[in-house]
């Protein structure tokens, strides 16, 4: 009988736990645009246009702070200038980039519905096009980008919400070059209660 008991209190108290646990993780989905260009860590021009598509995972540590973390495809983009020695501009090259990014962020809520995010950031490069003058041409390309991401989310009923952000690259995007990709993101998303 008092195995039976130690047995069942065991259970209870590993399904109490485990439906804790689950309380404290909210799963999502989100979506949007990045306005995205390279910066050299002292201009930024961000004149390109991509998308934002992932999912979330947010594990609450207290009604006010919260760890998410997320697996997005981001589609990042820039142009430059090439000159020679004299200063005189050659072309243009652009690039288009697709990364899978995993960013990691620390969530503050500041009330029950607006929250301040911010965390580092890691992604892979998995496509690439450059262009100079129109021209398709290879590039020396990173695969690994890291950046410093920041900003804001807004809660609303049923589980929707927006989240703006910036991206800071950290790392060169190119071998021989000084740009890193510099992304404003606007997302609407959904969590699954």
């Amino acid at each position: 009988m008092r195995k039976q008991t130690i047995q069942l209190t065991f259970c209870l108290l590993m399904l109490s736990t485990f439906s804790i646990a689950q309380s404290q993780l909210t799963l999502g989905v989100k979506g949007g645009a990045n306005f995205t260009g390279f910066h050299t860590g002292s201009s930024t021009f961000s004149s390109e246009f991509g998308i934002n598509l992932g999912g979330i995972a947010e594990y609450s540590l207290s009604d006010r702070f919260s760890i998410q973390a997320e697996l997005l495809f981001n589609q990042k983009a820039g142009t430059f200038t090439i000159k020679d020695n004299s200063n005189f501009v050659l072309g243009s090259v652009v690039s288009e980039l697709g990364y899978i990014d995993i960013p990691i962020l620390a969530k503050i809520y500041i009330s029950d519905k607006f929250s301040f995010e911010v965390g580092p950031q890691i992604g892979f490069n998995i496509s690439e096009k450059t262009e100079f003058n129109g021209s398709e041409v290879e590039s020396e390309l990173k695969t690994l980008d890291t950046a410093l991401v920041g900003g804001f989310g807004y809660q609303f009923e049923q589980g929707l919400f927006i989240q703006a952000r910036y991206g800071y690259g950290l790392s060169e995007v190119f071998e021989n070059e000084r740009y890193k990709n510099s992304v404003i993101s606007l997302s609407l998303g959904y969590k699954f209660n």
